[in-house]
């Protein structure tokens, strides 16, 4: 059975290595000091994040073991008349592990985390998306703009 919750403090260390992961199937990191550095510093930026609120994730859990994850960060930017307040999300950490991909686990993260940023009032919501994650980004409603993918909630 799948299970879903928000991601806590001591979820740090797994949402590093799996953003490592992530990295590397997407952007192929060269060498293993590199995934060294980058997962240490992402391990630095989630403890950090988790207790400030700057960032929030959403978790699958298999077996108690965690097999999904999603993450929203926090900005603001000058307002524009469109975002009044200058509050943008952005998705980021989309990842299933290939042995439960299309099982509609990403697509559950999704909404929760959609659903998250709509609940925290930010107008706009935007991600950067593979093409295996595009179909799903674009039935929420998501606009392919200049290679980025925004919604804007009104």
């Amino acid at each position: 059975m799948i299970t879903y919750r928000k991601a806590i403090l001591s979820d740090a260390e797994k949402l590093a290595e799996i953003r490592s992961i992530f990295l590397r199937e997407i952007n192929n990191v060269p060498s293993e000091e590199e995934r060294v550095i980058v997962e240490q510093t992402n391990l630095e930026y989630f403890k950090k994040a988790l207790c400030d609120n700057s960032f929030i994730a959403w978790i699958a859990l298999g077996n108690d073991e965690i097999i999904a994850t999603s993450g929203l960060s926090f900005s603001v930017i000058p307002p524009l008349h469109r975002i009044p307040d200058g509050k943008i999300a952005f998705i980021m950490n989309m990842y299933t592990f290939p042995t439960y991909r299309n099982r509609g686990i990403a697509t559950e993260l999704f909404k929760r985390i959609v659903e998250e940023a709509k609940l925290l009032g930010y107008k706009k919501i935007t991600l950067n998306a593979t093409d295996e994650g595009k179909p799903l980004y674009e039935k929420y409603g998501f606009k392919d703009v200049h290679g980025d993918m925004d919604y804007f909630v009104w």
